[in-house]
């Protein structure tokens, strides 16, 4: 594929290691990952290495990709002996290398071992800059960025303890908010991690994942190839070669009816049709990273491949597309049913996914035993990530719900896998206090939720359409009216982070409010020609005269008043105290 070029299949430690070190040149996009391609890289490399709950062994190694690297000196790739530093420039990979960067600094940052060996040590080698380069060529970091989103990595992602330090959220760029997202992401994921096994994820990555790297020593060539690596070259169909490993067990005569069956299915579902089957593994007790490998394994399971396709891909595929298409008024389902899939549908499917599948599939034969598991799945869901439980732990609670599901035992709302311990339900009060600054992504989930409690009406809302506003602003201005409103700064900072006081608004909406006084936000709130209408969430702040104190806790009594409703939940307000929390 690369003729005449130095390539070299090469460890993450070898590569984050003397002599490379690595720039961005000036023309290249700045950095552009969110939480979920980051986080999809994470759960990638986690379920490799064994470590997502659901995997029985790791993988003996882990493709990271093809990277493209550009020396001007004309250098062959150097080995790993070569000990003097050089510098290279990103042409393709820049934003899985950054990724991988920050990983690493989270993991570093998160480690309690000495410096001076285990982990942490082999971490920050990986981080920071070889002493010579420092000296020769002024580099601190094993990695350098443009100037802006470089001055954020070294101050809040590459220097030792930074990955654990608050930044200043509304001074930020939007590559370098998107920095922090995923800093902060891979901070919770990780952090749900035992010491044990974050230390085995690092050992992991530094060994076992590698990249193949691709050097060419000239600009030109290195654009022509950067097109081809991104415009002209032609995904994987997987497709084809999964009905070709599935047709060639059934007898001829009776292909024609498979493939119409398994046609049918992938038109069924479109472009989700391999997520489809990642589903399929989690219900069946195999969380397989490998597509192909995954359906051999099941079809052998099942009995072989056309009880695969009749038992399997048939009705799974048919719960699967009302599961996604629910906020659709054609599909002729329960509006209990729809309701319950709307506002999982609002959630990242990862977790939920199966269990909601598999829900739907006994949905003909027994309704009112889908409704139920589909309000606790609801429920269960929901509150997992208000207590920002990592995603390895929350596929291994759903799962738990999958296994009752398949056993048709009785469900008792609740009870069993749907149960939350003591220590869950005093820490959903307590991460309730501060939701917004816990995950800003399930506070505005949260809120579009008792959006739909408060108008008793279920609303098809994208939350990418929407996003949190502090009414009473996270640093209003010295001689602002919230001030006088406000003296005392620890009732302030309290009420600030309350849930009364979060209303849901269009991002326009937000840009123009910030810390604007209440009658002025209000205006806002309201709305103009060619804003939506204002949510039922975001009402009390539009009718109230005034925002005070005792308006942010009786709105937030009143919210959590609808979670306990909704959810089965005692919850406790702003009032209580932190030592009341486990």
């Amino acid at each position: 594929m690369f003729p005449g070029l130095p390539t070299a299949s090469l460890t993450l430690t070898h590569l984050f290691s003397s002599p490379f070190h690595f720039t961005v040149p000036c023309y290249q996009r700045p950095y552009s990952w969110t939480t979920v391609e980051a986080g999809q890289l994470l759960e990638d490399v986690m379920a490799a290495a064994g470590l997502s709950g659901v995997v029985e062994a790791e993988e003996p190694d882990y493709f990271l990709g093809t990277i493209l690297l550009l020396d001007g000196t004309g250098g062959d790739l150097p080995k790993a002996r070569d000990r003097e530093p050089r510098m290279f420039e990103i042409i393709d990979g820049q934003q899985r290398l950054v990724t991988l960067a920050i990983l690493a600094a989270v993991l570093r940052d998160l480690g309690t071992e000495r410096w001076r060996w285990g982990a942490r040590n082999r971490l920050e080698q990986l981080v920071a800059a070889d002493a010579t380069a420092a000296k020769q060529h002024g580099a601190r970091f094993r990695i350098e960025v443009s100037a802006r989103e470089q001055s954020f990595l070294e101050n809040y992602v590459q220097t030792r303890g930074a990955c654990l330090a608050n930044v200043d959220v509304e001074a930020l760029g939007e590559a370098e908010e998107r920095l922090m997202k995923v800093r902060d992401h891979f901070v919770r994921e990780l952090s749900a991690l035992e010491e044990s096994e974050r230390r085995r994820l690092t050992d992991y990555l530094c060994d076992q994942c590698h990249f193949v790297v691709v050097l060419t020593r000239e600009i030109d060539r290195a654009h022509r190839l950067f097109t081809v690596l991104n415009e002209r070259g032609r995904s994987l169909q997987r497709n084809d070669i999964l009905k070709a490993e599935v047709l060639k067990g059934i007898p001829e005569e009776r292909r024609p009816s498979a493939i119409e069956k398994w046609e049918s299915a992938a038109r069924l579902l479109g472009p989700r049709f391999e997520t489809f089957f990642s589903h399929v593994f989690s219900i069946y007790g195999r969380g397989d990273t490998k597509i192909i490998a995954g359906v051999r394994r099941t079809i052998r399971e099942v009995g072989g491949p056309e009880a695969f396709l009749n038992d399997i891909v048939a009705p799974l595929s048919k719960a699967y597309d009302a599961v996604v298409r629910a906020g659709d008024v054609n599909l002729n389902i329960d509006p209990d049913v729809r309701r319950y899939l709307v506002y999982l549908g609002r959630l990242p499917e990862g977790d939920w996914a199966p269990a909601a599948i598999l829900a739907m599939q006994q949905y003909e034969s027994d309704p009112a035993r889908a409704m139920l598991l589909l309000k606790e799945i609801d429920r269960l869901a929901h509150l997992l990530r208000i207590l920002c439980i990592g995603a390895g732990k929350r596929n291994r609670r759903l799962a738990d719900v999958v296994q009752l599901i398949k056993s048709r035992a009785p469900v008792q709302p609740g009870e069993g896998p749907f149960a939350l311990t003591r220590d869950e339900v005093r820490n959903v009060s307590y991460h309730l206090r501060s939701m917004y600054r816990r995950d800003a992504q399930v506070c505005k989930q949260l809120l579009l939720r008792l959006n739909d409690e408060l108008s008793r009406s279920t609303t098809v809302l994208d939350p990418k359409d929407y996003s949190v506003e502090h009414v009473l602003p996270q640093r209003p201005g010295a001689s602002s009216e919230w001030r006088r409103w406000f003296a005392d700064g620890e009732e302030r900072e309290m009420c600030t982070e309350s849930l009364g006081n979060l209303v849901a608004v269009t991002q326009k909406q937000n840009d123009r409010a910030r810390n604007q006084e209440f009658s002025r936000k209000r205006e806002i709130y309201r709305g103009g020609v060619d804003d939506p209408p204002v949510l039922s969430i975001t009402r009390d702040a539009v009718e109230a005269n005034v925002w005070r104190a005792e308006e942010i806790r009786a709105r937030e009594a009143k919210l959590l008043g609808l979670i306990r409703e909704t959810w089965q939940i005692e919850v406790a307000g702003m009032q209580g105290t932190r030592s009341d929390v486990a």
